[in-house]
């Protein structure tokens, strides 16, 4: 057996994640097809070359938190007959706490997942299957999902300014407040 197919065995159908891509100054919104601790096979009409290191947050359905991950392109899959583009991408770099995250995503979709579908390799789907309203709609999902992120985001670092205002204004009032000088 060779170490593409052993790996295709490791993978998982990715059933509703999406994926916040960022490639330098490029950034993209698109599904995750398969994924496993070790990567992830894109499917994106979006050209990069072999290698190019990826900046990626993944995001389950219903999930408020991004499960932040570092990768490279390993391979790039063209469009032919009965196989749509994409970019197959190699994890490198994962902290602990996000490696646990995905195992834990992993561990769900395993378990929730048909026995066959885990077993047999994932059915390509022809390009002209995935329509532009279809891509549009993901781009959007996944852009809300982003907006979501981004409030939690704001919502702790109000409520961090919030608790930095009041131990200042304990210490002004320990000191005596002084007046500022012109």
């Amino acid at each position: 057996m060779t170490g593409e197919r052993a790996q295709d065995q490791l993978r998982v159908r990715a059933r509703g994640i999406a994926a916040h891509v960022r490639a330098g100054t490029a950034a993209f919104s698109c599904p995750v097809e398969e994924i496993s601790e070790d990567g992830a096979f894109l499917p994106t009409d979006q050209r990069m070359a072999a290698g190019t290191g990826l900046e990626i947050a993944l995001v389950k359905p219903g999930g408020r938190k991004a499960l932040h991950v570092k990768g490279r392109v390993s391979y790039v899959v063209e469009v032919s007959a009965g196989r749509h583009p994409g970019i197959d991408v190699a994890f490198t770099n994962t902290d602990a706490a996000a490696g646990q995250r995905l195992s834990e995503w992993l561990e769900e979709l395993r378990l929730y997942a048909p026995k066959s579908v885990e077993l047999e390799p994932v059915a390509e789907v022809p390009v002209a299957e995935v329509s532009h309203d279809a891509r549009l709609m993901l781009q959007i999902k996944g852009l809300l999902l982003e907006a979501d992120e981004l409030r939690y985001l704001l919502r702790a670092r109000e409520a961090e300014v919030a608790d930095l205002q009041g131990r200042l204004a304990a210490v002004e009032k320990l000191l005596g407040r002084r007046p500022v000088r012109e």
